[in-house]
């Protein structure tokens, strides 16, 4: 079975259960209304024609009756939403193995920093970037990790390989990922940042600093709610005592309520998502790993010898209690008689004492699942791709049928390459595919160090810093020209190779902003400052001259080119890396195509 194959399967059958489940929910919606009015009428009934004990035993069955059929109602939703949920995400997998996934929303946009040393040259962030295509992250915490292991990763080498091997392993756990990005779907705000969450969680501040300042809102209670009791059964008791112990009650309330408002209102906004990380952790600690730090994650989950989806349930069952006097009227009666809203606060204090300091872990747990579940989309939809090996070397790639992955396979042009402490000079005509070359090595390092399986049939790298200079313009707010916008961006790329570091380079066009005579010299000036050994790098030009630097370079600049050919007044590209200077040029032809007439 192909891949395609496998998620047009799995996007069959939940469109099957979408479609039973909705016919089933209408089903229960039709009894509920049937038996609400039957329960009405026979309870009228009964009151009227036999008596009051019996219509009151009726109306109970009716009203058991009525509930459980609410509570099957609501399993029913529940599980409509996952089956709509897994709807889209296979829809989504079959998206991107078609090409489409372009118009993808949760493209990371507000990641873009045009300073990065590579991320926009690289398209990794953004419109068509590589996290639009590979997120599969909710939370928050996930988004933030997937975006550092594909903009700062960790490269130690022993990390990397933990990575990939992970990777592997949920390569092959589709369903266990899929339920993880299921239970994170249309949830309010669990993409928005959960650090007022944290810092209650963590912050040891107590609404009382006196402990048994506590026991004054069970004792309070208790005596107000018996005084009462005895005044109502007629025993001497003077009204005045529960009438002042009410005061009391009410002035407590009015002098501190407020302050237990505001962090019950400020937790309660997180109910969905405590909900959603309740059980994206189960989904986790339910799950059987052989990779070591899948399962060292895993091991994360336990504290006090209890699984932190048990843990964090306790948080939620609190969090319910709050809501469910959230009405005004019933929070009025509740706190006047029970203090229930302080109550709440003392649960949540002894809950954070338990558990409070371990659920910045849960969640970077959660969005470290996330993230490598998203590295691991690339595997589950193009399992013929590799996972990268990693030379010892200073700067190395050996890259054998080399793609890029962001085109998609029925008009991606693969390439071979074996750059060895060397820079290659690549020439060729005007959408020939130097520009696409450069990041098509540029991107699969990424992935690589990410952790991820790059497009290639082989693909063996040394570890190295990556630098771009690509998609340089001008900026009038702030005076800077293109030419000296590449200037700076040159200057940064240089300023790093003095830190003796393994790098690699990938200018484009460089100095395109000036005139031929100050280019040549500039981008030769350029070359023989980053000519050394620490250092790889490719970069493309129309400036032929630059290919004489080849000659007297001992090995270390090579020349590299993309042609065309001409066929019925028509250019054809066949994007093949070749050896060596290319020789043609074709601007004249592009313009003669787009209807510029050609004077000279």
């Amino acid at each position: 079975m192909d891949t395609m194959e496998i998620f047009q399967q799995k996007l069959k059958k939940y469109n099957e259960d979408l479609k039973s489940l909705i016919i089933k929910k209408e089903r229960y919606s039709t009894v509920r209304l049937i038996t609400f009015l039957l329960g009405i009428i026979t309870t009228s009934l009964t009151f009227y024609e036999v008596g009051t004990a019996q219509g009151f035993s009726i109306a109970l069955v009716w009203i058991i009756l009525f509930i459980f059929l609410v509570v099957m109602h609501e399993k029913v939703i529940d599980k409509e939403k996952i089956a709509s949920n897994m709807v889209k995400i296979n829809q989504k997998y079959i998206e991107r193995i078609n090409g489409e996934w372009v118009k993808f929303e949760n493209n990371g946009h507000q990641y873009l920093d045009p300073d990065h040393i590579y991320a926009k040259d690289l398209d990794i962030f953004g419109h068509t970037s590589l996290f639009s295509w590979i997120n599969t992250t909710n939370t928050f915490l996930g988004r933030q990790i997937l975006k550092k292991l594909l903009e700062c990763p960790n490269k130690n080498k022993k990390d990397i390989l933990k990575r990939q091997n992970a990777v592997s392993e949920l390569a092959k756990k589709i369903d266990f990922c899929q339920k993880i990005e299921c239970e994170g779907m249309g949830v309010d705000g669990i993409s928005h940042d959960p650090s007022s969450l944290l810092e209650y969680s963590e912050n040891n501040s107590k609404l009382f600093s006196k402990s048994w300042i506590e026991y004054i809102f069970y004792v309070l209670p208790f005596l107000t709610i018996l005084s009462m009791v005895i005044c109502f059964i007629g025993k001497t008791l003077s009204l005045w005592i529960p009438f002042v112990l009410i005061i009391i009650q009410a002035l407590i309330n009015l002098v501190r309520l407020w302050k237990v408002m505001v962090v019950l209102r400020s937790l309660s906004s997180y109910k969905g998502r405590i909900k959603s990380y309740q059980k994206i952790l189960k989904i986790i600690e339910d799950e059987k790993f052989e990779d070591p730090y899948l399962l060292e994650l895993q091991s994360h989950l336990s504290y006090n010898n209890k699984w932190a989806s048990t843990q964090i349930k306790d948080l939620e069952k609190i969090v319910e209690a709050y809501d469910a006097m959230n009405n005004d009227i019933l929070a009025i009666i509740s706190n006047l008689f029970l203090f229930w809203h302080f109550h709440c606060v003392f649960a949540l204090e002894n809950w954070r004492a338990s558990s409070g300091k371990s659920i910045r872990q849960w969640l970077e747990t959660i969005g470290m699942f996330e993230a490598l579940g998203s590295i691991a989309v690339i595997s589950q939809t193009n399992p013929h791709w590799i996972m990268p090996s990693f030379n010892d070397k200073k700067v190395f790639i050996d890259a054998h049928n080399m793609g890029h992955p962001l085109i998609n396979h029925k008009q991606r042009v693969n390439n071979s390459i074996n750059i060895d402490q060397s820079i290659c000079i690549i020439t060729g005509s005007n959408m020939s595919g130097k520009t696409t070359f450069l990041r098509t090595i540029g991107i699969n390092l990424v992935i690589a160090y990410a952790g991820g399986a790059v497009c290639a049939k082989k693909f063996d790298t040394s570890i190295m810093d990556i630098y771009t200079c690509m998609r340089v313009s001008d900026d009038l707010s702030k005076g800077i020209s293109t030419f000296y916008a590449e200037l700076l961006r040159v200057k940064m790329i240089i300023e790093a190779s003095k830190e003796k570091k393994p790098m690699i380079f990938l200018i484009d066009e460089m100095f395109s902003g000036t005139n031929s005579m100050d280019r040549i010299a500039g981008a030769k000036n350029v070359l023989l400052n980053l000519s050394r050994e620490w250092i790889a790098g490719l970069i493309s030009t129309h400036d032929f001259e630059l290919c004489a630097l080849e000659k007297d370079s001992k090995g270390k600049i090579k020349n590299f080119h993309f042609s065309e050919r001409y066929k019925n007044n028509m250019i054809e590209f066949d994007y093949k890396l070749k050896n060596g200077q290319c020789t043609t040029t074709n601007a004249k032809y592009l313009m003669k195509m787009v209807g510029i007439e050609i004077r000279d």
